[in-house]
């Protein structure tokens, strides 16, 4: 898994897909996916600059990441908006980005048991007439409907594009509603980008406190644009790297997971570790 993916095709570090050393890694990314084989691939977002236009889609995105599209769940992102409704990305994925809002949810089968898995919408300013977080809005309460009906599921994850916590300014406060309830719904993994680095936090409560039964975020946005710097290391973070390229391999258990970082070769850098589902 991994979101910030690929480059659009005219910009100057594209390099014919081939991208360069500190940028526009997408195709190298994708190469560490395919080795792995996964059964799915969950892709968080910004997943083609700069606008998120079909056209790129359907050569820069395609010909690196969209080699597994048939295997991806997607979540939008903040570029993805920079065509009309997200034209583009509803357009190439289709029913597998769910065309309503952009928020749906699927169950993984792991031997005899399952995961249940929701995808939110975090561009809250794009949808609901500009409210799509808040209290009480068709997001908030879809969520809540649908993790209600999946309580009795031993282990849940929500995948998002913007993170609640990140040490620098790509924190979202504007989801705190959709993080209340995935609380109150005890979801065990958080699964984000936009910060266009690599950090896990330990797991938390709603209000960001260190918490053993709290939602644990990992955030995974080194799918290959470019990097970004850190500010001040949010609490809870307990890993947080940045200057590298790489995926995130996540394999679930009946009642646990693991997870391992997958670098770019010429940005090495291991981050690996197991939980239990609360």
């Amino acid at each position: 898994m991994g979101g910030d993916v690929a480059c659009g095709t005219a910009e100057a570090n594209y390099n014919g897909g081939a991208g360069t050393a500190s940028a526009c890694r997408m195709k190298v990314t994708s190469d560490l996916v395919l080795a792995m084989s996964p059964q799915r691939v969950f892709a968080l977002g910004d997943l083609q600059y700069n606008s998120g236009a079909l056209s790129d889609y359907n050569v820069s995105y395609n010909n690196s990441w969209g080699r597994f599209k048939s295997l991806t769940n997607p979540a939008v992102g903040n570029h993805e908006y920079g065509t009309s409704n997200a034209g583009g990305y509803f357009t190439y994925f289709g029913s597998a980005a769910a065309p309503s809002l952009g928020y749906y949810s699927f169950d993984v089968a792991v031997g005899t048991s399952k995961w249940h898995v929701a995808v939110i919408n975090s561009e809250c300013t794009r949808i609901n007439g500009g409210v799509g977080c808040g209290e009480g809005t068709p997001q908030q309460s879809w969520l809540d409907a649908d993790l209600t009906a999946n309580d009795g599921t031993a282990c849940t994850a929500v995948l998002s594009h913007r993170p609640r916590w990140s040490s620098n300014s790509f924190a979202s406060p504007d989801i705190q509603p959709l993080i209340d309830v995935m609380y109150a719904h005890h979801v065990d993994l958080f699964l984000t980008g936009h910060a266009h680095d690599y950090e896990r936090f330990a797991p938390q409560n709603a209000a960001g406190q260190a918490a053993s039964d709290g939602i644990r975020e990992i955030i995974v946005g080194t799918g290959g644009r470019d990097s970004q710097g850190f500010g001040t290391v949010a609490a809870n973070s307990i890993v947080h790297k940045n200057q590298i390229f790489g995926v995130m391999k996540l394999t679930l258990n009946p009642t646990s997971y693991d997870w391992q970082f997958i670098a770019d070769p010429t940005t090495p850098f291991a981050d690996s570790g197991n939980g239990t589902c609360s």
